[in-house]
């Protein structure tokens, strides 16, 4: 219940796009091409370096959580947030996420078991077509937030809804399933398997922290002390939480620095540690927004806008390359093909969505003619 005082309203007083989340969320789509480039044309196991932590901790705290964590705060802006909406943009992400898997993965991985006959490829092949990527548990993530608009959900049945799956998840994390078609199921909920990046449990803690920020973010009257005091409060929770987690050895990613299962399987510890930055990191941003020259904000926006489109196109053009290039590559020719990655993705997708818009719109448009005609 948001209560009048110097920082907040009674009324929606903060609407419309927000510059910081834009730049958090193009931000973040950046860092997930840069991961996605290192960790599919490096040498396996990848070497105990600066540039590899450096990159594997820029493609994972700024990255999913960060991404997740707008999703939420974006469905207390979007303007249409009804359980008829929700539930179904959930189940179009869910079906472009295997669409997505077939294309990047599935073909690719037996196009080289054709090339080079080894049989890891092609039991690769249904291995990453079943995998629980983010598009996946994003579905599931609006699926969730549609049945709870429909319950009529209030600030503290999130809060609890959450406390719950954080629960869920401690007791069923290492729980697999013998058969292997309930197994791959189960995944999409907790980690039952190596190829399940995204289980529900795990990462909806992010989408519904979000939430209750943007929440708050939209009755906000003074962004720049709301975000100072966010801030403040995340830095304290993200240094303790940390040094407990290094301490008693609970691994949410960066023990070895890798970022690999442990991170994406991390249990209650690693939610509060990678919200607290999360929150910590929105916060920064916003503050850093006032001094970026324009060309980066507008490219930032524009990455924002576009991300899932832009995740879907680097994913096809990566699972295609794996096909025709000499891996793995050096780490200078990583660099040099995620810059062109980067803008080859970034032009795809913006001249995608145009081509969309216009057959959009000759098709309201025929339809139009022919009602009236």
């Amino acid at each position: 219940m948001i209560k009048e005082n110097a920082i907040f309203s009674l009324e929606q007083a903060n609407k419309g796009r927000q510059l910081e989340l834009d730049l958090v969320k193009g931000l973040a789509i950046v860092f997930m091409l840069l991961v996605h480039c290192f960790e599919e044309f490096s040498a396996w196991p990848l070497p105990k370096s600066i540039s590899t932590y450096i990159i594997r901790f820029l493609g994972s705290p700024p990255a999913a959580p960060a991404f997740m964590f707008a999703l939420g705060i974006g469905i207390v802006y979007s303007r249409n947030s009804s359980p008829k909406a929700l539930v179904t943009r959930g189940i179009k992400l869910f079906l472009l996420g295997f669409i997505l898997n077939f294309f990047r993965d599935f073909l690719p991985e037996l196009v080289l078991y054709h090339k080079t006959g080894e049989l890891s490829h092609y039991a690769e092949a249904f291995n990453f077509l079943w995998g629980v990527d983010i598009l996946p548990f994003a579905a599931l993530a609006f699926i969730f937030f549609g049945i709870a608009a429909k319950f009529k959900f209030r600030e503290i049945d999130y809060g609890l809804a959450a406390v719950v799956f954080a629960g869920l998840n401690l007791l069923l994390k290492d729980i697999a399933i013998e058969g292997e078609a309930l197994n791959i199921f189960l995944g999409l909920f907790w980690g039952t398997n190596e190829y399940t990046w995204f289980p529900f449990l795990t990462w909806i803690a992010f989408p519904i922290s979000g939430y209750l920020f943007g929440k708050l973010l939209i009755h906000c009257v003074d962004k720049r002390r709301f975000y100072r005091i966010s801030f403040w409060a995340s830095l304290p929770v993200l240094g303790l939480f940390w040094i407990y987690a290094y301490k008693n050895g609970v691994d949410f990613g960066p023990l070895d620095g890798l970022f690999v299962e442990a991170y994406f399987h991390h249990d209650l510890i690693g939610n509060i540690v990678l919200i607290a930055f999360t929150v910590m990191w929105t916060s920064l941003i916003y503050f850093l927004s006032f001094h970026l020259p324009a060309f980066a904000k507008q490219a930032l926006s524009r990455w924002s806008k576009n991300i899932t489109t832009m995740y879907c196109v680097h994913w096809l053009i990566i699972g295609w390359s794996r096909t025709i290039l000499p891996l793995p590559l050096s780490l200078p020719w990583i660099l040099l093909y995620f810059v062109l990655l980067l803008a080859v993705t970034d032009l795809i997708s913006v001249y995608y969505l145009k081509l969309k818009a216009r057959v959009t719109d000759y098709i309201k448009t025929a339809r139009g003619a022919a009602q009236t005609g």
